[in-house]
């Protein structure tokens, strides 16, 4: 087992993230990985996700592949850039050092600290502090766009000279256009339902979206929100929900994508905005993007839409101009190639590395506690059982990391270790075996037959099975085999 887990670039980052933040940590993997780079990814809880979620569907189908590490709680890593994806997941600190050495740390900040409206989503010199005391390292902050470096302006962190933009695999998305589509504008806009992601004045919203038939609209992502001001949409709407059909097949028939919102959302990037630029759709945005954007887009006040549109559809040329721009400026700015080549600058050239260390170091309490440990009672089912129900609850440990498993058995571990093909190893301090590659704890017991202690084997079990409890918090308990006789005991124990 190597004595510290080695990466080019470890991601300390909430994995259940929906939406853009789990898709921009995707194209990231993908770009690294493809250039060489080993990608690793702590996952931390952020503290603007309520609802209990899963692992976002493609972050873990890098996990599954072995494109992504899942780093686990007390394994030491060895890396050349730690990156805190999203300030939210040390708003509260994880009560000590993590054991990573790394050689730079950078907050990436794709989010406001503070809306429009005053919501407060963190505050940067606590969430810096916080880094800081986990790594060792004072980090260097990293905005998506101008937008969030104005808003940090004043937050007195130390800000990297250029921004961190988003990126996208282009190529995915490319459509071949010779000019507009139709006799009329198509126009589409795609974003999450939500009133925020639409203009809240009607006037502006008939301007840039016409209501009258001279333009069709497509929409993706429903109209959630737009009761008030336009009713129903009217017939020259063609209207789908959130995820109705994929998003490179929708922007494929659109000429124009038009995005203009609500006048008290600071919308810090845009995903939707280079995922059009990349299909060779003419953007059409707010004065307010065209920092983060540049001549890739088309910027206008919601009263000269109407006419842009209008002269750009009667002149092809015009249109395919500006969407071979906009095609150029994902190259130039918003490509994985653009990616890697902000890596290199960071930490060089891949240094590849195999192998994983065993999970064995002391883990913050504040991390700790996002992860309550489950006792899984594994008496009287016997080594080959019990080497089953470890690799089951590691698999669905490593699609959350939502919980530590506590294995409890009475097999030897030799035994157990055989069937598993795994090494169990000895830990004394702690009184268990420990998973040299899945870092599961098994605490091994007496079985009915051999034990030979004071009193009742029964009372002995209730005894061990308080004090695994109390030293590991487990809050949670899974019986492997209920219809054993002996499974009353996990259950009373869990009471």
């Amino acid at each position: 087992m190597a004595a510290a887990t080695p990466l080019d670039v470890l991601y300390v980052t909430d994995l259940r993230f929906p939406g853009g933040s789990s898709t921009s940590l995707s194209e990231e993997v993908v770009a690294a990985v493809r250039a060489g780079y080993r990608v690793g990814a702590l996952h931390a809880r952020s503290v603007s996700l309520k609802a209990e979620r899963s692992f976002h569907p493609r972050i873990q189908g890098h996990i599954d592949s072995g494109d992504l590490v899942l780093v686990r709680p007390g394994e030491r890593v060895r890396c050349g850039l730690t990156v805190v994806k999203h300030p939210t997941v040390l708003v509260e600190p994880f009560g000590g050092r993590l054991p990573v050495r790394t050689d730079a740390v950078a907050v990436f900040v794709g989010q406001v600290p503070v809306d429009v409206d005053g919501t407060v989503y963190y505050r940067p010199l606590d969430v810096h502090a916080n880094v800081e005391e986990a790594f060792g390292e004072s980090p260097t902050w990293h905005p998506v766009s101008p937008v969030v470096r104005r808003s940090l302006d004043s937050a007195g962190v130390p800000m990297a000279d250029a921004d961190w933009p988003e990126v996208i695999d282009a190529a995915d998305w490319a459509v071949v256009r010779t000019g507009p589509r139709g006799g009329i504008p198509i126009i589409g806009r795609h974003g999450r339902p939500s009133p925020l992601k639409w203009p809240s004045d009607p006037e502006v919203l008939a301007a840039v979206y016409p209501l009258d038939g001279t333009a069709e609209v497509h929409v993706l992502g429903g109209v959630d929100g737009l009761d008030a001001l336009v009713g129903s949409p009217p017939a020259s709407w063609t209207v789908w929900g959130f995820n109705a059909i994929a998003v490179p097949e929708f922007l494929a028939g659109v000429d124009f994508f038009v995005y203009y919102h609500h006048p008290d959302l600071s919308e810090a990037f845009g995903r939707v905005v280079i995922e059009a630029m990349s299909s060779g759709c003419v953007a059409i945005l707010p004065q307010t993007f065209e920092a983060t954007f540049g001549d890739g887009c088309l910027y206008a006040e919601p009263e000269e839409v109407r006419g842009l549109i209008e002269s750009l559809h009667g002149d092809p040329e015009a249109f395919m101009s500006q969407s071979r721009r906009a095609s150029e400026s994902i190259v130039r700015n918003f490509s994985h190639d653009a990616h890697v080549s902000r890596l290199r600058q960071m930490v060089g050239e891949p240094n590849g590395g195999t192998g994983r260390a065993s999970p064995r170091s002391t883990v913050p309490s504040g991390l700790l506690e996002q992860r309550p440990g489950v006792l899984v009672y594994c008496l009287g089912i016997g080594p080959m059982a019990t080497a089953e129900a470890i690799r089951a609850i590691t698999m669905h440990r490593d699609r959350t990391t939502a919980f530590e498993p506590v294995v409890l058995c009475d097999s030897p571990a030799p035994l157990v270790s055989a069937e598993l093909g795994e090494d169990l190893e000895l830990d004394q301090a702690g009184r268990c075996f420990v998973g040299l590659e899945s870092g599961v704890l098994v605490d091994v017991v007496d079985s009915r037959e051999s034990f030979d202690g004071e009193g009742r084997w029964e009372d002995h079990i209730l005894r061990v099975i308080a004090s695994i409890r109390r030293r590991r918090r487990t809050t949670g308990v899974v019986v492997v085999d209920p219809t054993h006789p002996d499974a009353w005991l996990a259950l009373q124990a869990a009471r």
